[in-house]
């Protein structure tokens, strides 16, 4: 495929790891920081806020390596089943070395950011090892471009915002511009398969859809940095404030493809609708 041809690239090579990781900038924009706009924001004076940044910076790249290796092992077991000579096969192998670098990338961050490493909650544990279990390839496409939508969107706006470091600068282009071909992969393989994919697994897919996306959205605020670093009421402000409203805005790409393709059904949007994943 032509997307196997575009560039890889080595971040232990493309970035420079000698920067110091200090607070003295932003490590991901305000805005997008979970607490943004709550009362627990505005208690925070500059450097509080700079050095919460860098925690959730930490805890977004530990999300990252959590997606990644699901990612992984869904395009593995993709990959188990499929010919040598297919015209996916080369670029399903390159896209899991890419997700391998990514990984190595993320855990860099966190050793590097002096923060806990931030695991995902026991019930995402719980749900990896289900979903892993039971998803078929269209839960699984479902699932990459969930993960990939939101950190690509949190990606972006880093890359491109000056009050940000450097270094989480880079790790974000990264990320941004190898990501982009896997979600076009998802996009292409959903569109092409769905109608083809047989009358039971499409309806397991589309009742499985919206919780295997509230679990990405869910591993995106990570309570175990409120209670690091002793922010009051914190998870709760992050998971039910502003932020919420704007994980749903960021969703839409998403929510209208998956309606488009057949995914999300008359049916099946009360629940993503309850799921605060869709608006009414």
């Amino acid at each position: 495929m032509a997307a196997s041809e575009r560039a890889s690239f080595d971040p232990f090579t493309e970035i420079d790891w000698s920067q110091p990781i200090t607070d003295e900038q932003y490590h991901l924009p305000p805005e997008i920081l979970p607490l943004y706009g709550t009362s627990q924001w505005e208690a925070m004076d500059e450097a509080e806020r700079r050095t919460y940044s860098r925690h959730e910076c930490a805890a977004l790249c530990a999300a990252g390596i959590y997606f990644e290796n699901i990612l992984m092992r869904l395009v593995l077991e993709h990959l188990a089943v499929m010919g040598a000579d297919d015209p996916s096969h080369r670029y399903l192998l390159v896209e899991t070395a890419d997700e391998c670098r990514h990984s190595a990338m993320f855990g860099e961050y966190i050793r590097r950011a002096g923060t806990p490493s931030y695991q995902p909650g026991l019930h995402l544990q719980l749900g990896r090892s289900l979903m892993l279990a039971v998803a078929g390839r269209a839960e699984g496409y479902v699932a990459i471009l969930a993960a990939e939508e939101l950190l690509d969107i949190c990606n972006r706006a880093t890359m491109s915002d000056e009050r940000v470091s450097p270094l989480s600068r880079a790790i974000a282009k990264i990320h941004v511009m190898e990501e982009a071909r896997h979600m076009s992969y998802a996009r292409a393989w959903l569109t092409e398969n769905w109608s083809t994919v047989g009358r039971l697994d499409r309806l397991r897919a589309s009742t499985d859809a919206p919780f295997i996306v509230a679990g990405v959205v869910d591993a995106m605020v990570n309570p175990a940095v409120y209670r690091h670093l002793d922010i009051a009421g914190g998870w709760r402000a992050a998971r039910f404030g502003p932020w919420r409203e704007r994980v749903t805005t960021d969703l839409e790409r998403l929510t209208d493809f998956l309606s488009t393709t057949g995914v999300i059904t008359g049916v099946t949007r009360p629940v993503w609708q309850a799921l605060g994943l869709v608006r009414g």
